[in-house]
Formats: structure tokens, C-alpha cells, sequence
């Protein structure tokens, strides 16, 4: 169980949240990173000499915005201030965003495997002489003062699923997906990682979630429906799939009847797809999410930064009773 951040929210209240999250026995706390608004690496560094015990991951270290040889330097930086609690999770960057940078990449599978495969490399620290799609090395040798963080490949869709099973540490699944999504996908993982002979249980899958997460939920229901329409229909469809009627919100986007697709993301299809509870509903939401099959459960808390730290102690409070019980 962790808890994470998006990375278009302010960072001040996030320091109340991460404490919360730590004393209140959970596992790890997340930071995206968006171009634009919010780098992961700064406020990992924070949440590490801040924090004893939980580990701390950066998500959407992407290529077209880092070249791999920055990235492991202040990866093993980030190693060094947090020995064995940090952990990262690569992808090719929201395309809406990488584009702004003048970047794309045609190849994805092909950027991705090279960027895990060099980042392994320089973070162990072996010297490099190579041109790749992610960037050039002409003798460049890092010094790694600490030992390098398990990589996670961020992946929707199949074949960038079974790259995750061929070279990641684990698999990162993006929020806004259904409970058929996440089942369906943990037994497709799965098979590929059968198919490659790996071990399972040194393969983590950590589902990301919305966590629409305060005393009374529905005005933030209210919200993120709406919200909910302006993500690109395709890919927020194909996550969804079992929560609604898919096809006739395709067609209605593609056919720019807004009103009409926007009246499909009723309340019910929004909890379909988040983490949507109120304190005394957080446990029942929690075996929802466990009985998928996942590893990890990230909450990808979008409620109100001053109610932040509340949200975490909730979210919390399952654990907290746990290890009481202990």
C-alpha cells in the first residue's frame, strides 16, 4: 500500500501526507513526473531525508526529457540519501507533454528497452561508448556510490506488457483502470513472465489508482467525471473496459457529441475506476483492488491539499489497526 502524487499539485502539503504515510505503517510514496510541472527528483530527495522506513519511487522518467546518463546520476544520488528504498518506473512520457520538448519516439518498445537496458549499464558502472535512440556515450563511466534501484517498466497496453516481463523489475499499470483491466492484466503478465522462465515473485505489478478519498466523496465524484472526459478517450476507454459502455463513448467522442459522452461517466463508472471511499469504506475499497491480483496499490491522492494528510491517515488506518493487532 502507497500513496502517491501526480505532480500537478503544489508540493507544500505533500510533507504532512508523507509523514502521515510512514508513521502510519504504509509502504512507499510515489512522485510523477510531468513535464512542465513537477520533476520526480526533487521531492524524492525531500521524502528521503525525511523519512526512515518507506520506500520512495519517482514514475515517468522518460527519455525524450532525460538523458539516461543525468538520469543514473541522480538515481544513485537518490540511493545514496535512501539505501534500498528507492525504486523507479521508465516509460516514453505523456506524448502531449514530450511533444511541447519537439521529441517523439516512432519506436516506443524499442526507446524503452534501450533506455532500461543503458540505465542498467551506467547505473552498475560500466564504462560506455554507444550511440543509441536515447541518447549518445562517448566513454562515459559513472562512479555509483550506492546500490541502483530495481527499474519498472510503465506499460498499458500488450506488447509494452510483455517487454515490462522480459526486462523490468516489475510492471507499472496506469490509474484509471477497471477491476476487469487490472484481473485480466495481472494474468497476461503473468503468462509472459511463464513464457520467459522468470520468477514470479521477483516481479512486482503496482497498479496506480485515482484516490478520490474524504469524508463525504461525492463532490470530488462530481469532479473527476468531468475531468474525466478531457483525458485522451482511446487509452482512457481500453483502461475502463467492463466499467461502462466503451464503444458508444468512443463513438460519441469521435463524433464530437461531448454532452452525450460526458453523460456516460456517471458517478458509478468514476468509483468503477478509482479509488473512490469514505473513511469507513476504505478497507472494503482496498480488498477490491487486492482481489485483482496486484502487488502494490499506488493511491494517486487527488483530493484537496489541505485535507491531504487526513486522506493518508485514512488510507492508513487498515494497516495501523494490523500492526496493532501484531
Amino acid at each position: 500500500m502507497s500513496i502517491g502524487f501526480t505532480g500537478f499539485g503544489p508540493l507544500g502539503p505533500t510533507f504532512e501526507a508523507v509523514r502521515a504515510a510512514e508513521e502510519g505503517g504504509l509502504d512507499g510514496v510515489w512522485s510523477a513526473e510531468h513535464i512542465g510541472f513537477h520533476d520526480a527528483v526533487v521531492p524524492s530527495a525531500a521524502y528521503l531525508a525525511t523519512t526512515e522506513r518507506i520506500d520512495v519511487g519517482l514514475v515517468g522518467l522518460a527519455p525524450a526529457s532525460r538523458h539516461p546518463a543525468m538520469t543514473a546520476t541522480e538515481l544513485t544520488s537518490l540511493c545514496e540519501l535512501g539505501p534500498g528504498r528507492v525504486r523507479v518506473q521508465v516509460g516514453t512520457g505523456d506524448a502531449t507533454l514530450v511533444a511541447k520538448l519537439g521529441a517523439r519516439h516512432p519506436r516506443p518498445l524499442e526507446t524503452v528497452a534501450a533506455y532500461v537496458r543503458v540505465l542498467r549499464d551506467v547505473l552498475a558502472g560500466r564504462e560506455l561508448h554507444v550511440e543509441l535512440p536515447v541518447g549518445r556515450f562517448d566513454g562515459f563511466q559513472l562512479a555509483p556510490v550506492a546500490v541502483p534501484p530495481a527499474i519498472d517498466v510503465m506499460a498499458i497496453r500488450s506488447k509494452m506488457l510483455r517487454l515490462a516481463a522480459e526486462i523490468g523489475d516489475g510492471v507499472s499499470l496506469s490509474a484509471g483502470a477497471s477491476e476487469t483491466y487490472l484481473t485480466e492484466t495481472v494474468a497476461e503478465i503473468e503468462a509472459h513472465l511463464a513464457e520467459q522462465g522468470r520468477d514470479r515473485g521477483s516481479f512486482r505489478i503496482t497498479a496506480f489508482a485515482f484516490g478520490l478519498v474524504a469524508p463525504d466523496p461525492e463532490p470530488l465524484v462530481s469532479a473527476f467525471g468531468a475531468l474525466l472526459t478531457t483525458f485522451p478517450a482511446e487509452t482512457a476507454a481500453y483502461l475502463a473496459r467492463g466499467a461502462f459502455d466503451t464503444d458508444a463513448y468512443l463513438a460519441a467522442v469521435a463524433a464530437t457529441r461531448t454532452l452525450q459522452a460526458a453523460k456516460l461517466i456517471t458517478p458509478e463508472v468514476v468509483r468503477a475506476i478509482t479509488f473512490t471511499a469514505a473513511p469507513d469504506e476504505i478497507a472494503t475499497e482496498l480488498a477490491r483492488y487486492a482481489a485483482t491480483g496486484v502487488d502494490e496499490l499506488a493511491i494517486l491522492l487527488v483530493t484537496p491539499p489541505p485535507l491531504l494528510a487526513d486522506a493518508v491517515t485514512a488510507i492508513a488506518a487498515p494497516r495501523s489497526a494490523d500492526l496493532q493487532e501484531v
